[in-house]
């Protein structure tokens, strides 16, 4: 089934040309006659009270299940969107389209961190992250494949609150010494921690998205947010934009852990330590707030030895995440010198004792 709805368009006011979202100067670009329009992004970012968190409505679960098509008002064109998209470009005379918000349901998005560089630049960087990437294979870095780019902006939610939270555990420290004969011993000296710590977070990312996944999300993490601006349309004129399709509720166990995890890592930056044995944290959470983001993304898909590859980059840091091509004798040479540093004090004692 599909929807027809009304789309809105940025027309240049000096030549009636297509408008789009400049990466480069921040701003509106006519490319036809090169006109800038400068954005203006007024009024306050939103926060929500998350104990007032809204539930899909039954026109928005029917609403994102229909393709919604656009009458290109520039060529008259029928452009097809799918699902969560709310934003396209006229594939016949590459108008930029963007749903009207007065045809949709939902949550509307707070704020969007817009793209910092264009596809140009994105092909660059990628070429050099992967080249730092230690596990790819020499020949995948000396010769990327032929890829396609795709610039998008996805969903996601962004946590804030303030814990208190109370911790007991256990860590341990290593000391390895050698006797006269040789052999060398390590042993582990525990000791007990415990305490209390309070701290504020913000921007605690949850996806939303039909395209990725948390692990994923993760993977290109972190943005600026402190960059972040109202949302505003013309930051995604000539991007695809997608809308969320997870409710609030669906998020917060996902939120809990990553929470959880981040107040684990800050208690335990304060000791000195080698290993934990367990550490146990009890956490308390107030002024819990949540914002809808609309984040950039480029991504990367390609193929490598008969295998599909989709690789995704941060467009606000350039961050590369680690699904690439891996070379198996480079893991297997790791694990051999990993699993040789365990086995080789062993072996040397057996020789110093075979030879006392």
């Amino acid at each position: 089934m599909e929807n027809k709805i009304e789309s809105l368009q940025s027309k240049c006011a000096n030549c009636g040309g297509n408008l789009y979202y400049s990466p480069k100067s921040h701003d509106l670009f006519c490319k036809n006659c090169e006109t800038h329009t400068q954005i203006v992004c007024d009024g306050e970012i939103q926060y929500h009270d998350l104990n007032k968190k809204p539930e899909f409505s039954k026109e928005y679960k029917q609403y994102v299940e229909q393709n919604k098509i656009f009458k290109c008002p520039n060529c008259g064109a029928n452009v097809v969107l799918n699902k969560f998209e709310i934003s396209q470009v006229c594939p016949y005379c590459a108008t930029s389209l963007v749903a009207n918000n007065k045809n949709s349901y939902g949550l509307k998005p707070d704020a969007i961190i817009p793209f910092e560089f264009d596809e140009g630049e994105a092909s660059e960087r990628f070429a050099k992250a992967v080249k730092k990437k230690f596990f790819a294979p020499r020949k995948f870095k000396k010769q990327i494949p032929q890829n396609q780019i795709t610039g998008l902006y996805i969903p996601s939610f962004g946590f804030n609150t303030s814990t208190t939270s109370s911790y007991d555990g256990r860590l341990y420290n290593e000391t390895t010494t050698r006797d006269s004969d040789g052999h060398t011993h390590t042993e582990r000296h525990y000791f007990h921690i415990s305490g209390n710590y309070k701290s504020d977070y913000k921007d605690v990312m949850v996806e939303c998205s039909s395209h990725i996944t948390q692990n994923e999300l993760k993977g290109f993490l972190p943005f600026k947010f402190k960059e972040k601006k109202p949302f505003n349309n013309a930051f995604i004129l000539g991007y695809s934009v997608e809308q969320y399709d997870k409710e609030i509720n669906d998020c917060l166990s996902i939120y809990h852990s990553e929470l959880d995890d981040l107040i684990k890592r800050d208690i335990l930056r304060k000791y000195s330590y080698d290993g934990v044995s367990y550490l146990n944290v009890k956490t308390e959470r107030t002024n819990e707030t949540y914002q809808y983001h609309i984040l950039p993304v480029y991504k990367f898909e390609y193929d490598y030895k008969y295998k599909k590859y989709i690789t995704y980059m941060n467009g606000q840091t350039g961050r590369v995440d680690d699904n690439v091509p891996k070379s198996k004798l480079k893991i297997a040479m790791v694990i051999f010198f990993a699993i040789l540093l365990v086995l080789l004090p062993i072996l040397i004692g057996i020789l110093s004792a075979i030879n006392g």
